[in-house]
């Protein structure tokens, strides 16, 4: 009796694993393609529009801003995932280092990224600056925004 139990499980065993062979073809990529390498989709170009001469489309957003040396904005938690003093903002068009002060009179030197947006909307401020500035996580942060000291 003990050797048809011990029969059945191996039995049973086995077939489980040749259920896990054919899924681990399928995520192989199997048929000869790779799972890691997709084909880009081919682009059409719209009916009309020679693709010769098309060219490139312009942003749809307006542009960013100038950064004036002072401003006030409200900034949540950005991407905790990415490190480093950052404030993701749609007061400046391109990447400059910028003095933030909090209500709470501590201050920090980040670097600014442009996101698209009007200059009055949000800003995004990387954890470790929300550390280093003695802000709560889960709260929106009045930030004042100044030209770096030096």
């Amino acid at each position: 009796m003990r050797m048809t139990v011990i029969s059945l499980a191996s039995i049973s065993l086995l077939a489980a694993c040749n259920g896990i062979q054919l899924n681990s073809s399928i995520l192989n990529g199997g048929g000869g393609q790779s799972a890691t390498a997709p084909q880009d989709p081919v682009l059409q170009p719209a009916p009309g529009v020679d693709a010769a001469t098309a060219e490139p489309l312009a942003p749809t957003s307006p542009s960013a801003p100038s950064f004036l040396g002072s401003a006030t904005t409200v900034a949540s938690l950005g991407d905790p995932s990415l490190p480093g003093l950052w404030m993701e903002t749609p007061l400046v068009a391109a990447e400059q280092q910028a003095l933030i002060r909090s209500n709470r009179n501590t201050q920090v030197v980040v670097t600014l990224k442009p996101i698209p947006g009007e200059a009055s909307g949000g800003s995004r401020l990387s954890i470790g600056a929300m550390r280093a500035l003695g802000l709560p996580l889960t709260e929106l942060a009045e930030l004042q925004v100044l030209p770096p000291a030096g």
